[in-house]
This record gives structure tokens, C-alpha cells and sequence, in this order.
């Protein structure tokens, strides 16, 4: 009997093993969902932040539209472009859409990222930082102009509180839609690495458009709403168009 028993409990452990629960998308994979957040497939958000020493600045600029040019002819590409912090001209951030998850691991595995780390290796400050996004809401794609304002900012919660940020973002994101001098407006997740990791991708007409925005009443209830809740010090960094 005992013999038995333990045949038919190996039988129902096989039986659950086989089960269509295990054909769930695991934690991670498209379609599985995260702290309230689904992960999806695209168009994916890439930003690649680099920082060197500043007498590098000019070898690395060369570097990065090498790169640029190498990623944007990749299948899946569907924008590619450098930006070049403000004040800091040592920092860059590359920014990137492309088509698909499958996309950007191919990639990353392509020679042009190889390069490009190999590049700026001896002049870096730190490792290059590649944060991958999905839109949580996103203006048409549009390429930047070079006469525009752009801004990068971080945004971060802790304790659980990503689903209280996410209702925060909603009237800031309709009512900036209607402000004088926005060309882009993007609020990209850092799923599935990091759902509560969020990054604002903004353009602005010119800075006084920028500041407008910044000291209007639905940008300025945002930040009041969601500094309790901030696992970071809220960081808006100003960058222009470097292709």
C-alpha cells in the first residue's frame, strides 16, 4: 500500500509539474504582470547614460554618432539619437526607440554597443547605465529639433507606492499636453527591471515655455503630491540635441 501511495502522490507531482500553470508568463515576460503593471512588447524606450572626464568630451561625441549611426541601421531601430547635458557637456544620454524587446537584446548583443564601450572605457567615470522602458504614456514619436529644450528627469518610489505615483502622473500628463511650447512629452516605466522607476522625457519650445510648465499649477501639485513618496530627490536635468 505504501508502495502504491507513493506511486499515485509521483503521479499527481508529474500531473502539476505539466500543468498549464507552469506556461505562465514568468515574472518578467511579456504579458505577466508587476506591482499593478503590464509588461508589453513594444515600441521600447532605451537611455543609455554616459559620463566621462571632461577632456574626453570631443573623442567621445565621435564616438557616440558612430554608434548612432551604426544602431540606427540595425533591424528594429526606429529612432537613435545623443543629447548632451547642459552645464555638464561631459554627460550624454543616448536615446533610443525601438520596435521591440527581441530588438534591443539583439542589440545589445551587436557590435556597435561592443564598440562603443570599448571607446569610452579609458575616458569613463563610471560603467555606461542602460535603463530600458516601456511608455506608460507617450506623445506621437516624433525626431527632436535641435532648437528645442529637452528635459530628462527621474522619478522613483519607494514603499509601494508606484500605483499612488501613476495617479499622480495622469492629470500632470493632461493638462501638459495643452501647455504653450510642448513638442514632446514622455512618461516611460522601467518594467520589467524596475517598476518603480520612472523617467519623464520632455521638449519644450524654448526655456520659457519650460518654465511655464514648471511653475504651473498642475506641474507644481505633481511635485508636492509625490515628494512624501520619493525614494530619490526629484532630478530634472536639462540636455540639447547633440546628433
Amino acid at each position: 500500500m505504501k508502495t502504491l501511495s507513493r506511486l499515485i502522490l509521483c503521479a499527481v507531482a508529474a500531473a502539476a509539474l505539466a500543468s498549464p500553470v507552469l506556461a505562465q508568463p514568468a515574472p518578467g515576460a511579456v504579458g505577466s504582470v508587476i506591482q499593478g503593471v503590464t509588461v508589453v512588447d513594444g515600441p521600447i524606450y532605451v537611455m543609455i547614460y554616459i559620463e566621462v572626464v571632461p577632456t574626453a568630451i570631443p573623442a567621445t561625441l565621435a564616438a557616440l554618432k558612430e554608434y548612432r549611426a551604426a544602431a540606427a541601421r540595425e533591424p528594429g531601430a526606429m529612432q537613435v539619437d545623443i543629447f548632451q547635458e547642459q552645464g555638464q557637456s561631459h554627460r550624454f544620454v543616448v536615446s533610443e526607440i525601438w520596435q521591440n524587446r527581441g530588438a534591443v537584446a539583439t542589440h545589445q548583443r551587436a557590435p556597435a554597443m561592443a564598440t562603443l564601450a570599448q571607446k569610452t572605457k579609458p575616458v569613463e567615470l563610471g560603467p555606461i547605465d542602460v535603463r530600458i522602458h516601456q511608455a506608460h504614456s507617450v506623445t506621437p514619436i516624433k525626431p527632436p529639433s535641435a532648437n528645442t529644450v529637452a528635459i530628462i528627469s527621474h522619478a522613483d518610489v519607494a514603499g509601494g507606492n508606484t500605483q499612488n505615483l501613476i495617479r499622480a502622473f495622469a492629470p500632470l500628463n493632461e493638462a501638459t499636453q495643452r501647455d504653450n511650447g510642448m513638442v514632446r512629452f514622455e512618461i516611460l516605466d522601467e518594467v520589467p527591471d524596475h517598476v518603480n522607476h520612472f523617467r519623464l522625457y520632455e521638449e519644450w519650445a524654448n526655456l520659457g515655455a519650460l518654465e511655464a510648465h514648471n511653475r504651473s499649477a498642475h506641474s507644481q501639485t505633481y511635485r508636492q503630491t509625490i515628494q512624501q513618496w520619493l525614494g530619490t530627490p526629484y532630478d530634472q536635468r536639462i540636455y540639447r540635441l547633440a546628433n
